[in-house]
């Protein structure tokens, strides 16, 4: 998994959007030859709301802590849109954890330990993740809540 910049044309200006997305091989219909393409597993938003260092250690603890999917040879796209449909469950959190108006990064110890409470904080959202219609301000009090401050 990385983290992928999407550049799109807004009129006359530029937005690039950040995302997690993992190549897998495989070919579109028609093409015989398979290609390397990316499958967006979720999406963060505009980059200028965005602290990027803090979403690239966010995309390390998503890789780590995803859901394992067993697959065979010429399965990986398959098994990877069923990892993205998991992690885009928590997609709302994940947009707070790495927003700038959060500003979470500053409250984070240095790594290691950073990388560790990313991976707890992304775990425990994974395995009970909540309703998809909460509102920002109620995803960072919970999040505020489990970092104790």
């Amino acid at each position: 998994m990385y983290l992928r910049r999407n550049k799109v044309r807004c009129g006359d200006s530029r937005r690039t959007y950040l995302s997690i997305a993992h190549n897998v091989w495989w070919s579109g219909e028609g093409n015989k030859k398979a290609q390397s393409r990316p499958i967006v597993i979720a999406s963060f938003g505009v980059e200028d709301n965005v602290d990027v260092e803090l979403a690239r250690d966010v995309v390390v603890a998503v890789e780590s802590s995803a859901p394992r999917f067993p697959f065979r040879r010429g399965e990986g796209k398959a098994a990877t849109v069923r990892i993205a449909q998991e992690v885009r469950k928590i997609e709302p959190f994940l947009k707070v954890l790495v927003s700038r108006k959060l500003g979470l990064a500053e409250h984070l110890p240095p790594h290691p330990q950073r990388g560790e409470i990313l991976e707890a904080l992304i775990r425990d959202k994974l395995a009970e993740p909540e309703p998809s219609n909460l509102r920002e301000d109620e995803i960072m009090d919970s999040i505020r809540s489990r970092l104790g401050g």
